[in-house]
């Protein structure tokens, strides 16, 4: 007798359905501690998204209890912040669907190191587009360098080195003397050429001094 629901949907009672490649999820709730604090979520965003985690947990232990089935054996990760952590689970479980939760530089930056650190390779690129909007010139420097992103270094050079004002004191502080050095000496060579120099010109003055 074949059931009415399934003859309602024109499906036969005699197809074996198969198991969709990406929606047919097996999925465990993982709980992982940071510092002081515990967390229970879905594995499948770690494993499918980071080929860091997706290892880790394809690694089964001989004769120990996996980590991450209890609090009394979360997996334990060191060397970052619940603040981090945080921001970075803020994209599997965004309150703000259309927005998303993450607006400033600082959270965007925090994203971008731990999808560096765990090999979280789309939502590092995410990151990086994010941070080229919002970033200032001396931040896309500094995290550039930070984060191997070196097409950031060139631009940023440009926006400060043909923009009207100097460097201010806490700019300066935080580049450090060497980038201090390279920006006054293309400024100054912008400024003592006897033609405007278009941003193409500057542009490849700057790969130059950069090495």
């Amino acid at each position: 007798m074949v059931d009415n629901a399934t003859q309602a949907l024109g499906v036969p009672s005699i197809i074996t359905p198969k198991r969709h490649e990406v929606f047919y999820i097996n999925d465990d709730s993982v709980i992982i501690r940071v510092e002081d604090t515990l967390y229970r979520f879905h594995r499948h965003f770690l494993t499918r998204h980071s080929k860091a985690f997706e290892t880790t947990f394809s690694l089964k232990p001989e004769n120990e209890k996996p980590e991450g089935l209890t609090d009394e054996h979360p997996v334990l990760l060191e060397g970052i912040t619940c603040k981090d952590f945080e921001r970075l689970l803020c994209l599997f479980y965004p309150e703000n669907v259309s927005d998303g939760d993450l607006s400033t530089t600082e959270e965007w930056t925090s994203v971008l190191a731990l999808a560096t650190k765990w090999d979280f390779a789309e939502y590092r690129q995410l990151a990086i587009s994010r941070l080229s909007q919002l970033a200032s010139p001396v931040d896309r420097i500094l995290l550039g360098r930070a984060y191997e992103i070196p097409e950031w270094l060139s631009t940023a050079y440009l926006e400060l080195c043909t923009r009207d004002d100097a460097l201010t004191y806490e700019e300066g502080m935080r580049l450090g003397m060497r980038d201090v050095i390279l920006l006054s000496d293309i400024r100054q060579s912008i400024r003592g050429s006897r033609v405007t120099m278009q941003d193409k010109n500057i542009s490849i003055l700057i790969d130059r001094k950069l090495g």
